[in-house]
């Protein structure tokens, strides 16, 4: 056997080997089954290799159970594909007295979206065991004990129980008949209510969460009743004393009511007439609400308190535009012809109604006074200028013109009529030829 022959040979068995641990951990790290403990408080009748159920179909088995102490680890392996709820409880299923049992993962109402890692813990508050057939008879035999007959007492409890209901029904049958009718009848009537009693027990369930949420509240109600009985119990002498007036008041009451009887009838029916008229003027009253808070509003802040009376001025809004003013409210009359006529007095009224418009009233006078401020406020940039003074400085006496328009200057002639007065005596010159190389200058501007 050559040597390269060896070297492939080894080279092919190297490759198995590293596929085969390749593969073997692959398994191992991904699709090896969960580990997952549980405590229960006991695990009879139950094995490893038996089996370990999500609504009823097995994905895993039971590894091993330790009893540790007052409680039972039990230990099992779960399929990694199947996906399990981290909040997950373990009861271990009884189906008869003699299958084997196996233990059932119930996810809760509420399942958590996490899934339960491996090596989890299942504590014993979410754990459960069937109650086993020896405590059965057990309690069946503390039962068949306990109505037996004891004590050399030949009646048993039961035989007592049978007599005395014997005795009280002797001659009792139609009552009982009677009763049993009833009962029927009111057990048709549920059934006919179905529904109704459905919805009463669903709102009586919304009821009695409403009153668990509010534990609190309902505890301190509980205290301040308590202390309120406290206080009237304490204060009885003065509630007698008070209920005694109130008696007393009552009655007075009562011939007041009787005596003016009539008169209260007048007054009620007009007190009719004054509501049915609020009732009517509503929109009025609407309105005046409405514009009433801002035109008090408005008058306290005119009310000028340095000048002890009301600032402002008289404004009439519409006429500082009467084309908007007149020619709109033409044209919002309900009628076919009312948008030609708005435009057509927009077009010939409104030069003349444009040269009406004003914003002050055109009187000289005002009732009112803008505001102003005291006269000892005032700073004078000159004191001349206060009241009673003497003016303000004269400044430097003016410069005459060189050319005045009364005094022309020397050679002007004189121009005789209008058009003299607003024509020019003269021509003025041509503008002159540009020079070769210089470019054209802008009209009415001479050149460099």
């Amino acid at each position: 056997m050559t040597t390269s022959r060896i070297r492939r040979i080894a080279t092919v068995v190297l490759i198995t080997i590293i596929a085969a641990a390749a593969t073997w951990l692959t398994r191992v790290t991904l699709f090896a089954p969960k580990t997952i403990t549980a405590y229960f408080t006991h695990a009879s009748s139950i094995y490893p290799r038996d089996q370990v159920r999500v609504a009823g179909v097995a994905v895993g088995t039971i590894e091993a159970i330790h009893p540790e102490g007052t409680q039972t680890r039990v230990t099992m392996q779960l399929d990694r594909k199947v996906p399990i709820p981290a909040n997950t409880s373990a009861v271990i299923v009884a189906p008869n007295l003699v299958s084997a049992r196996y233990i059932q993962l119930v996810a809760p109402s509420a399942a958590s979206a996490d899934v339960i890692a491996d090596g989890a813990l299942i504590p014993l508050d979410r754990t459960a065991v069937p109650v086993d057939w020896d405590e059965v008879k057990q309690q069946l035999t503390r039962l068949a004990t306990d109505l037996g007959p004891h004590n050399g007492i030949s009646s048993t409890s039961a035989a007592r129980f049978v007599d005395s209901a014997a005795n009280a029904m002797n001659g009792n049958g139609d009552k009982l008949r009677q009763t049993l009718a009833e009962l029927s009848g009111v057990g048709r009537i549920l059934a006919d209510g179905g529904g109704n009693i459905a919805d009463i027990l669903k709102n009586l369930q919304v009821f009695v969460s409403a009153l668990k949420e509010s534990n609190v509240q309902i505890v301190q109600f509980q205290n301040r009743f308590a202390t309120l009985t406290s206080t009237l119990d304490n204060s009885r002498s003065e509630l007698d004393a008070a209920l005694t007036n109130l008696s007393a008041v009552t009655g007075e009451i009562q011939t007041f009511v009787a005596g003016t009887r009539d008169k209260t009838s007048e007054q009620l029916q007009r007190l009719t007439n004054v509501t049915q008229t609020l009732v009517d003027h509503r929109k009025d009253l609407e309105q005046v609400l409405h514009v009433a808070p801002h035109a008090l509003a408005n008058t306290v802040n005119m009310f000028d308190p340095q000048m002890g009376s009301g600032a402002g001025a008289f404004v009439l809004t519409n006429f500082s535009n009467p084309v908007q003013f007149i020619c709109s409210a033409i044209g919002a009359v309900a009628n076919v012809t009312a948008s030609e006529t708005g435009k057509l007095c927009a077009q010939y009224l409104g030069p003349g109604l444009n040269a009406a418009s004003f914003n002050m009233l055109p009187f000289p006078i005002n009732p009112f006074l803008a505001k102003s401020p005291p006269p000892e406020d005032l700073i004078y940039s000159e004191p001349g200028l206060m009241p009673g003074g003497a003016g303000p400085t004269p400044g430097p006496p003016e410069i005459p013109p060189a050319i005045s328009a009364y005094d022309p200057a020397p050679g002007t002639p004189h121009p005789d009529s209008l058009p003299e007065m607003l024509l020019p005596a003269a021509q003025p010159p041509p503008p002159a030829e540009p020079q070769p190389g210089t470019p054209p200058q802008p009209t009415g501007t001479p050149p460099p």
